[in-house]
């Protein structure tokens, strides 16, 4: 509960509390999350460094350090999330349509890969081992567009 009341408590959700839904309230929202998402990753990164130094970070190198409490604070925002966002009355249906639209591009791309892939991802599917991998690289590529450009891919592709 600490955790909640010195998020609440933060200067920089203010902007916020009289949120309605309008264009300037996107805009807040969106300005918060960029701030917040710095936070973390700011705390991150420097926990990381105590631990493992200023050199490189390699993979296998050094492990990734989150401090509990930028754990905790995520877990809120998460949880504020789900239960606001994700769990709103009508969001069923809108995320079935998102599920049935990233299925069928999965499958599109699936068939047409690797030539219809980013070229950051053909050779990587190019040198896939087997079909699970080369899956694996049509959902990468899939999972790295944004909403609105997974809708244009699957208009492209699919054609609804």
């Amino acid at each position: 509960m600490a955790v909640l009341a010195e998020v609440l408590d933060d200067p920089v959700l203010s902007p916020l509390y009289g949120y309605d839904g309008s264009h300037a309230a996107l805009v807040w929202l969106k300005q918060v999350t960029s701030v917040l998402t710095g936070r973390f990753v700011a705390a991150a990164v420097s926990a990381t460094r105590k631990e493992f130094g200023a050199g490189p970070l390699r993979r296998y190198a050094a492990d990734l350090i989150v401090p509990r409490r930028t754990r905790a604070e995520c877990a809120l925002l998460k949880g504020l999330a789900l239960r606001y966002v994700m769990r709103r009355p009508g969001a069923d249906g809108r995320y079935e349509r998102q599920r049935e639209v990233l299925i069928s591009l999965v499958h599109a791309l699936t068939v047409r890969a690797p030539r219809e892939l980013d070229p950051v991802f053909a050779p990587l599917w190019r040198a896939a081992p087997d079909d699970q991998a080369r899956l694996r690289v049509v959902i990468d590529q899939v999972a790295s567009l944004t909403d609105p450009a997974a809708l244009a891919w699957h208009k492209r592709l699919v054609g609804s």
